[in-house]
């Protein structure tokens, strides 16, 4: 009966060791809160940044694009034109028509050499 006695006793003595100290619980919700605070903070400035970013470089891409798209030459197709003859007339003076013509194909998605009448091509 004594030996259980002591030992309940030793048994108690750890538990007490063992107990939370509040301030520890406290310290760690502090540390929690930071770190929400930290992530919605950068959350928040990543928005305004996307947000200001789209709503003043739309502008500029705008533009961008609609003098790109203006500056290429084109030529509309008449009737008895050829890809060859296109390449012919337009390529740089000693440039090969063969990769010209596939650049021109290439730049309008043909799939093939046939051209019809009154369509627009661009030219590289």
């Amino acid at each position: 009966m004594y030996q259980n006695n002591q030992m309940l006793a030793q048994f108690n003595r750890n538990s007490a060791a063992v107990s939370i100290d509040p301030s520890y619980k406290v310290k760690k919700n502090r540390t929690y809160v930071r770190v929400v605070i930290f992530v919605v903070s950068v959350l928040t400035l990543l928005f305004v940044g996307g947000t200001v970013s789209a709503w003043v470089g739309n502008d500029d891409a705008y533009a961008y694009a609609k003098s790109t798209v203006s500056a290429q030459a084109y030529v509309v197709v008449t009737q008895g034109d050829t890809l060859w003859s296109i390449a012919s007339s337009h390529a740089a003076k000693g440039q090969d028509l063969r990769e010209y013509v596939f650049q021109i194909r290439k730049l309008n998605n043909l799939k093939n050499v046939t051209i019809h009448e009154g369509q627009k091509l661009l030219l590289p």
